[in-house]
């Protein structure tokens, strides 16, 4: 009988420390996790995305000359031309038609921004004139047409007497 209470006692101990023991550990992990989980949200700062970032369809092409202007795309040349920056880097691609022959057109490199003042390295391209070559630009984005103007002078303004203008729409 004795050795029976003894049991009984012992076992309602355990019982009683097991309980508690676990009561421990489960405060322990909550309080970690409420310490943790503001760290990390703290932590993930989102890398602000520049308005260029993705893809982009080429609309229209102009060659402006003093007043005469010029619809190059789509017009003498057919096809189609995507452009996408990423990052600090950008790239084209595409493929013209004009007088029964395909041209393919690519392009890429890095680049810099600064308000509307654009410049591409062209670290590799279709047209071998312009490998290594600074393009300056003049950009600009309203809504989801991208425009670029080139060349441009030494303030990042369009060169009036004479420019190409083109028009980029994203490409969803």
């Amino acid at each position: 009988m004795i050795l029976v209470l003894i049991y009984r006692i012992f076992k309602m101990q355990t019982k009683t420390c097991s309980i508690n023991l676990l009561k421990s550990v489960t405060m322990k992990k909550s309080l970690l996790l409420c310490l943790i989980i503001p760290m990390l949200l703290l932590s993930c700062t989102q890398e602000k995305v520049s308005p260029m970032e993705g893809a982009w369809k080429l609309a229209y092409e102009y060659e402006v000359s003093g007043d005469n202007t010029t619809l190059l795309f789509p017009g003498a040349s057919q096809g189609s031309e995507i452009k996408m920056w990423s990052g600090d880097r950008w790239a084209l691609v595409g493929v013209f038609f004009q007088d029964s022959t395909f041209t393919d057109n690519f392009g890429g490199g890095k680049f810099t921004i600064e308000g509307t003042n654009y410049q591409e390295i062209v670290g590799y391209h279709s047209a071998k004139e312009y490998l290594g070559q600074t393009v300056k630009l003049y950009l600009e984005i309203k809504n989801d047409t991208l425009t670029q103007i080139w060349p441009v002078d030494e303030q990042g303004e369009p060169v009036k007497s004479h420019y190409y203008m083109e028009k980029w729409v994203r490409f969803e």
